[in-house]
């Protein structure tokens, strides 16, 4: 399953990344920047993207993705394959678990 993690600040992007990579081996994990969301998005063709702001690119053309809001609390909106959810102060533990979702309804 390829996920792009495209999270800003870069050190959450890599700490997601690095978590997943440690966790779910099987995955390609990609980093890239929030401005490179779009393009990252058409040329990798994930099936599940972290970001900041799920555009209506990622919207329409990524069946799984979660949006974390960086403020006083990790705060994330999921959706995996159109079943939506809310998170308070997501955990690594969090991410997993939506990995291994998104990856039902992938194989």
């Amino acid at each position: 399953m390829r996920v792009l993690v495209s999270i800003a600040p870069i050190l959450y992007r890599e700490a997601i990344a690095n978590a997943l990579r440690r966790h779910r081996r099987h995955l390609d994990v990609r980093i890239a920047a929030p401005v490179d969301l779009y393009k990252e998005v058409g040329r990798f063709e994930p099936h599940l993207v972290f970001c900041n702001q799920a555009t209506t690119k990622v919207r329409k053309s990524v069946p799984s993705w979660v949006e974390v809001a960086y403020e006083d609390s990790l705060d994330a909106t999921v959706s995996v394959h159109g079943e939506h959810s809310k998170i308070k102060d997501i955990s690594t533990s969090d991410l997993l678990s939506i990995v291994d979702r998104a990856q039902e309804r992938v194989s």
